[in-house]
């Protein structure tokens, strides 16, 4: 599969996860040394955290989800938490 198709397995495992998802944007591709599996990363914009000060206004946070996919297949085989150590 291309980069691009497995983008778009990735992209769509998101969203079938995260329908509200909003934003969303390619960080990081990044392919095993082996070619067996592409690891990318994707960004969106989540609203689930409310601003504490002012409860009409909602701050939206950046996630980041990294996706382990099989470069075969295009299957997801993972999806897990990027943490951003700022």
């Amino acid at each position: 599969m291309t980069i691009n198709q497995l983008a778009d397995s990735a992209l769509e495992y998101l969203k079938g996860f995260f329908p509200d998802a909003d934003k969303i944007q390619l960080e990081e591709i990044e392919k095993t040394d082996d070619n067996l599996y592409c690891f990318i990363t994707l960004s969106y914009e989540s609203s689930d955290i409310p601003e504490p000060t002012n409860s009409w206004l909602i701050k939206k946070s950046r996630k980041f989800k990294i996706f382990k996919i099989d470069v075969e297949t295009g299957e997801v085989r993972s999806m897990k938490i990027r943490d951003l150590k700022i």
